[in-house]
């Protein structure tokens, strides 16, 4: 092999060592801001469900408040009428025992 070969397999060597160098530097760059732009997004989506399950609560939280009056005030209905039904009898009963009375 003559020495301008020889020359021109160690130029082309040399330069495709500096260019594989530069590839990776390239493809390391490209890698390291794909993950900064991937951990952007995975703290937005992140920060997104929060949000959703934070207004979810709420929505249950005002829900469960919503149901807790509806439900007072049907324990309350009930209590009325129990009451009610306490009075009525409690009559009924002060009559028959009256009338037991009367008959000793």
């Amino acid at each position: 092999m003559s020495l301008e070969a020889v020359k021109k397999v160690i130029e082309a060597e040399q330069l495709s060592a500096k260019q594989k160098e530069e590839g990776e530097r390239a493809a390391k760059s490209l890698i390291a801001e794909a993950e900064k732009k991937g951990a952007g997004l995975i703290d937005v989506a992140r920060w997104e469900a929060e949000m959703k399950v934070k207004k979810m609560m709420t929505e249950e939280e005002q829900e469960d408040a919503k149901n807790g009056k509806i439900f007072r005030r049907a324990i309350a209905n009930l209590q009325d009428e129990i009451k009610a039904e306490g009075r009525q009898r409690l009559d009924q009963a002060a009559e028959w025992i009256a009338g037991r009375v009367v008959e000793f």
